[in-house]
């Protein structure tokens, strides 16, 4: 039975995570840590008792699961620092400080990131990859859509696939919008376009175009469950690793 206890677990993305943990055969919702002051503080969620104590659950949790803020992460790092329980993390947003703090947890701890904990996204990324060198002479735009309240632009998931298409190719600006007299679109430019509105989870597009043709990938979630099925399957993975830091890569190349 892997203990879980999910960071930030009265919001959306996390409380999705929290009831699929509470129903799994295999696993048991230890407990759900929200900020201080939180309204939840102190009622049962999904069978588990709300707290602000995230050192406390550490002798009762096999993996913790974080999804809440850049600040939040830091926060939770500082409280479990001196342990060796897993974490899982799918906040985006991180400055480069910020992540760098969360690649020296894994000096006593088994880590995993993930932008998106979505199979369908994870395979994404792979044919991103493979579509960037099988089409060298081609233009790459990447526009991505999410839900009014998303707080970070571009998501998580896009900034993952422009790194990739700039791993590939040779990319000397990486754009954010256009607006007035640009000029021609040059061979070495990347746009990433954020769009929100709606209650949408997520969907992301890449576009390769050349003079004749253009071919689309694209990935559409119609709700938070591909997102929590996927970090399920990311706390079967990491529960028993040795400290280190993983990519939800390695669930995928993992026989």
């Amino acid at each position: 039975m892997i203990r879980v206890t999910v960071i930030g677990g009265a919001g959306r993305m996390a409380g999705e995570v929290a009831s699929l943990v509470a129903d799994a055969a295999d696993m048991k919702l230890a407990g759900i840590v929200e900020r201080k002051a939180h309204p939840a503080i102190g009622t049962q969620l999904y069978g588990a008792e709300v707290t602000d104590d995230a050192r406390a659950m550490i002798t009762q949790t096999n993996v913790f699961v974080d999804f809440t803020s850049p600040r939040g992460l830091t926060q939770i790092l500082d409280a479990i620092a001196g342990s060796s329980v897993p974490l899982i993390s799918g906040t985006t947003g991180l400055s480069s400080k910020q992540f760098a703090r969360l690649k020296e947890s894994a000096a006593d701890r088994a880590v995993l990131w993930a932008p998106n904990m979505s199979l369908g996204v994870n395979l994404l990324f792979k044919l991103a990859g493979q579509m960037t060198k099988a089409l060298p002479d081609y233009d790459v735009e990447i526009l991505e859509m999410h839900h009014r309240h998303k707080r970070d632009a571009p998501s998580g998931t896009a900034q993952k696939l422009a790194e990739i298409v700039r791993d590939n190719r040779k990319i000397d600006k990486t754009i954010y919008g256009r607006e007035g007299h640009t000029g021609e679109r040059t061979s070495d430019e990347l746009a990433v376009l954020a769009l929100r509105a709606g209650d949408v989870a997520g969907e992301h597009t890449l576009y390769f175009a050349t003079e004749g043709e253009r071919l689309e990938l694209t990935h559409r979630a119609s709700s938070r469950l591909a997102f929590a099925k996927g970090t399920l399957r990311a706390i079967r993975f990491i529960a028993h690793k040795p400290k280190g830091l993983y990519q939800f890569s390695d669930i995928m190349e993992e026989k």
